[in-house]
């Protein structure tokens, strides 16, 4: 063993192959980070993403828009063959969507704030509404009067595009969950133990008509026209009225599951949606 050799410290080698690997680790480490960072930038810059969860879409004259969680709205003008995406403040949960008789689109988050957008669904203003509870639902007429519903009875409208609101709510302790104008000055609000008020003045004095059932749930509704309408709720239940909402006669679908959502105006027929697929 020569003189360099002896001289030559283990502890040292230890120390140097030590360093050397920390030195590695640490550019592997950057790497990573960039890699990671570079595949989130990229996630964040798609107009879907992988958590994304979509409430409602709705079609208008120039956009199809579509609502969800974390404040999420995406739009096409294309068709869907293309899409981009907005991000509102706060992060709102956003639970529906539909169109006006102008073509613009309102939206209602679950804090019960009301947005709408001209018919390019690109820039979206909030509303703040007087209701103390939980809203439902939203809907906008051929007039461009925006409605909501939910807990406790509540009905509002606004005729200014959700600048001013007017209450209509009902005296009882119900949640009303949709809304609808099938037609010019008729209106139909479905609720819970089976309550269905309807309208033929526009909103200005709503009546109970038929029952859906004590025992009925409904979850969605959609109605062809003031006479003929869908609803439907729990175990695979679908209800129709050809009478605009006096008499209703119960139907199954083949499933057991929920159905959450109805559109009766399909391309083909009606199309109902649900859980378990």
């Amino acid at each position: 063993m020569n003189k360099r050799e002896t001289g030559r410290s283990p502890m040292g080698t230890r120390v140097r192959t030590l360093l050397v690997g920390a030195s590695l680790a640490s550019m592997i480490a950057a790497c990573d980070n960039k890699s990671y960072s570079g595949a989130v930038s990229a996630e964040m810059a798609k107009p879907f993403h992988r958590f994304d969860h979509f409430q409602s879409v709705a079609s208008g004259d120039k956009a199809i828009v579509a609502v969800g969680a974390m404040g999420a709205v995406a739009s096409s003008t294309d068709a869907g063959a293309t899409w981009s995406r907005i991000d509102l403040p706060n992060a709102p949960g956003m639970i529906k969507v539909t169109t006006c008789g102008n073509g613009g689109f309102v939206a209602l988050d679950f804090n019960g704030v009301v947005w709408t957008a001209e018919s390019d669904a690109k820039q979206w203003t909030d509303h703040k509404t007087p209701a103390t509870d939980s809203l439902l639902d939203v809907t906008c007429t051929t007039d461009n009067h925006l409605w909501v519903v939910g807990a406790r009875g509540a009905i509002m409208a606004s005729v200014d595009n959700g600048a001013n609101w007017t209450d209509k709510s009902l005296t009882d302790d119900v949640q009303l969950l949709n809304i609808q104008f099938p037609a010019e000055g008729t209106g139909v609000i479905s609720g819970e133990f089976g309550r269905v008020l309807t309208t033929h003045d526009s909103g200005g004095t709503w009546t109970e008509v038929g029952s859906l059932g004590p025992d009925f749930y409904p979850y969605s509704m959609d109605f062809f026209d003031e006479k003929h309408g869908l609803v439907v709720g729990l175990s695979g239940s679908i209800q129709e009225t050809l009478d605009g909402g006096k008499n209703w006669v119960r139907n199954k679908v083949p499933s057991e599951a929920p159905l959450y959502g109805v559109l009766a105006r399909a391309p083909g027929g009606t199309i109902v949606v649900g859980a378990a697929g």
